[in-house]
Order: C-alpha cells, then structure tokens, then sequence
C-alpha cells in the first residue's frame, strides 16, 4: 500500500504544471480530511485513481482550464468558482484498488473509452510555505473520468461551456 506523507493538513503533495506557465510545476496538496472521506465511503476506487493517475501522472496533464462556468461556494469564498484549475488528459489506465482497505494496491484496468480524466485544483488565496516541502498553492479537490471533447483531444467534453477560459495546452 502507498505511504501516507503527512504535511501539515495534508495527506499527500502532488507536483504538477503551472496554471500560469506549462513548463513550470507546482505542488499541490490533498487535504487529509478529503482523503478521509473517501476511506470512510468506502470509495476504494477514486483511493486507486489518486496513487495511479494522479500522483504519479498530473504532470502529463494536456490542457488547464480556468474557473468553473457554474457557482461555487468552498469555505468562506462565495466565488470559490473562479479560483478553481482543471487539468485534463488521457491516461493509459484506470485504477481499482484490489485486496482490503489496509492492504492492497492500485491495479491498472483499461480506461473507459472516449474518456479523459480531469483534476479540479482549489488555488488558495495564500500559499502555504512548509520547510523542506517547498510552497503549496492549490489543493486537489475532485477527480474523476469525463466524455472527450471531439474537437480538442484531451479535453473534457464542451469545455468551452465547463470553464471560463482555457489557460494552456501541450503538444504531445
């Protein structure tokens, strides 16, 4: 089973791209009370998907988007909306997550067909700054398999409707 790396409030750091910059990475943080709920539901296999796609693989994000084209609250912030990243690509493989909830491991499965995955990030207002972990910036809030957009490859389906503006996207 993955190690658990506490850092501060959070279960894990994630490096992934800049929504500013492609060729500049970030780091991120799952909140261990997000983590929690997901052990808790029983929800093994987005546990999978978090050791098998993302951590190992939000670098190879394709495309970031900017703001969700619908309201959301998130803590105190009444347009927490606007201050959300998605990032999207199409990874080799979907993970389940195989044996108990203590013991076992992500097992690679093939991806549902005409997918991609997409990463929604919370940008904090202040970044935070942990010694020997360097400065996080966003958390990782929501993850989850999404139709293709059939004029862009790798991005969601009308991702022109999903977000307000379209950051960057990688030539793979």
């Amino acid at each position: 089973m993955p190690i658990i790396q506490r850092v501060g409030p959070y279960v894990h750091i994630v490096e992934a791209r800049s929504p500013e910059n492609y060729l500049s990475i970030i780091k991120l943080g799952v909140n261990q009370s997000s983590f929690q709920q997901f052990i808790q539901w029983n929800l093994s296999f987005v546990i999978a998907q978090f050791y098998g796609i993302i951590q190992p693989g939000l670098q190879e994000a394709v495309h970031a988007f900017r703001g969700l084209n619908r309201p959301l609250m998130h803590a105190d912030d009444m347009q927490a909306d606007e201050h959300i990243i998605a990032y999207s690509w199409r990874p080799q493989f979907d993970y389940v997550w195989s044996h108990s909830r203590f013991n076992g491991d992500p097992i690679p499965r093939v991806p549902p067909k005409g997918t991609v995955f997409v990463v929604l990030v919370q940008e904090l207002k202040q970044p935070e700054e942990y010694p020997d972990h360097g400065v996080i910036v966003g958390t990782i809030e929501h993850w989850s398999w999404v139709s293709e957009d059939l004029a862009l490859a790798h991005a969601p389906v009308d991702w022109q409707e999903r977000y307000a503006q379209k950051l960057w996207s990688r030539d793979i």
